[in-house]
């Protein structure tokens, strides 16, 4: 509380002192820092332009963003003076002994620096490493101790895909850019951090220990998907922070799932273009087995754990993982369902315009649908998007749906006759549905809206058809 009333229009300038242990060792010059977005002051993780200056031993390097003002060594402490050309929520920094691999390509610079060793619970063999799975739906599996296979003659190296993961991140962060428009800061600097989990801040991204190893380095308990979660996916999440989280932020912790799914969503977007949609599918697939999962004791879904906007709240002793699963895997799903309503270039072009619009403010969940609805193709069916964020966002339920049809005519005059069963959801509840009618022509996509009691349609086609199938990519989230 000030002596006097702080004035409107004026500086002031407020001076703090704090003390704590914020830097944890691993071991073997492996550090991290516990309190990553709370080791200074702040005040709601407001935006800000930082100039930060560090005082630490000599023989250590430091990472955190923005550009060196100055940097000198005084006896055994190296002192470095960082200032952000723009503003950003949250200033980290670590320090440990790092190799380092540049990459600059036009405008971005990315930097990605590996620790020279490993952590001491790593050390002996990534086999009978402490860390726990990852908390990414799907990716990680325990295995007794009676599978698990020798242990590695040698440590694992922690450097030994630094080339690869700072191309990587750089070829994510060009395809973010070229569709969302600039990031927070045009250097990236990324840091490994011990543990199974990834954080991206403006100008800095940590990456878990095992994003750095080659497959046969990591802990035996990993899925091949799990694999996939550290060489592929991981960075590329972290990566779409810059945008989701560090210029564009949640307005509330209702609201934190848009952030969260835009990212992981960016990620995928990502892993489609670099490798093919099957890759897509197989992620989204993966987050729907999970959300069919059953918890106990109730045996219910984990899905039914509660609706998306709940947030942290999902949380509880019976469904530890609901908050996980459901704002990963079921926001990735909602994101996934939007694309297909939009059509891919509606779809990126309102990505691009969150961004513009949102710059170095919050969003929150209405505004999201407002934006999203203002970008419909024209004459859609729930042209605000209201029934679609009812029962994706705000509910919860995933539907099994069923398709029955008959064919009636003559060539050139057939008709084309079908229903749609929807069960094991709400009586309110109604998906929008693709229908695919193929012949020898070619298809024909139309869009039907299900219901409680059965939804039908008829289509005039002038060649039997080959083929009538529901939702043949799988886009609806559904059983």
């Amino acid at each position: 509380v000030p002596a006097q009333t702080l004035e409107a229009g004026h500086e002031y300038e407020v001076e703090m002192q704090h003390e704590g242990e914020v830097i944890f060792d691993a071991g073997n010059s492996v550090y991290s820092i516990g309190a990553r977005g709370g080791w200074y002051p702040n005040h709601d993780m407001q935006f800000a332009r930082y100039d930060i200056q560090f005082r630490y031993p000599r023989d250590l390097d430091l990472v955190t963003a923005g550009n060196i003002v100055s940097d000198r060594t005084e006896g055994g402490r190296r002192i470095t003076r960082r200032v952000t050309a723009a503003p950003i929520r949250l200033a980290g920094f670590n320090l440990g002994h790092y190799f380092r691999e540049r990459v600059t390509r036009g405008d971005y610079t990315v930097e990605v620096c590996a620790n020279q060793k490993v952590e001491r619970s790593m050390q002996a063999g990534p086999n009978r490493t402490g860390l726990a799975p990852s908390p990414i739906p799907g990716w990680a599996k325990r295995q007794s101790i009676e599978t698990m296979g020798p242990l590695t003659p040698a440590p694992p190296n922690p450097s030994a895909r630094l080339p690869e993961l700072a191309s990587e991140v750089m070829s994510a962060l060009e395809f973010m850019s070229a569709r969302f428009g600039p990031p927070p800061l045009n250097n990236l600097i990324v840091s490994p951090v011990p543990g199974t989990f990834g954080q991206g801040f403006g100008g800095l991204v940590y990456l878990s220990t095992l994003s750095y190893l080659l497959p046969h380095e990591r802990p035996v308990y990993l899925s091949e998907r799990g694999q996939s979660f550290f060489t592929d996916l991981l960075q590329a999440h972290e990566t779409a922070h810059q945008w989701w989280g560090n210029v564009v932020t949640s307005a509330g912790y209702r609201d934190d799932w848009i952030m969260e799914s835009l990212a992981n969503y960016s990620a995928l977007l990502y892993l489609e273009k670099r490798s093919g949609r099957h890759t897509l599918d197989v992620m989204l697939d993966e987050y729907k087995i999970r959300l069919l999962s059953k918890t106990a004791p109730g045996n219910e879904t984990l899905e039914s754990a509660g609706p998306i906007v709940l947030g942290s709240r999902l949380q509880s002793a019976e469904a530890p993982l609901a908050w996980q699963f459901i704002t990963y895997g079921k926001g990735s799903w909602i994101i996934h369902m939007l694309r297909r309503r939009l059509g891919d270039e509606r779809f990126i072009a309102m990505l691009r315009e969150l961004r513009l619009r949102y710059e170095w403010k919050p969003v929150d969940t209405e505004q999201f649908r407002e934006l999203a609805a203002s970008f419909l193709p024209p004459k859609s069916s729930d042209p605000k998007l209201e029934a679609f964020f009812e029962q994706w966002v705000y509910g919860n339920g995933i539907p099994t749906l069923k398709l029955s049809y008959t064919v009636r005519g003559k060539a050139p005059a057939l008709q084309v006759t079908g229903t749609i069963t929807q069960s094991d959801v709400d009586e309110d509840f109604s998906a929008h549905v693709p229908v695919e009618i193929q012949s020898a022509q070619g298809k024909q996509v139309i869009w039907v809206d299900t219901a409680n009691e059965p939804a039908t349609f008829s289509v005039s086609v002038s060649q039997m058809p080959l083929h009538v199938v529901l939702d043949p990519a799988f886009d609806i989230l559904r059983k």
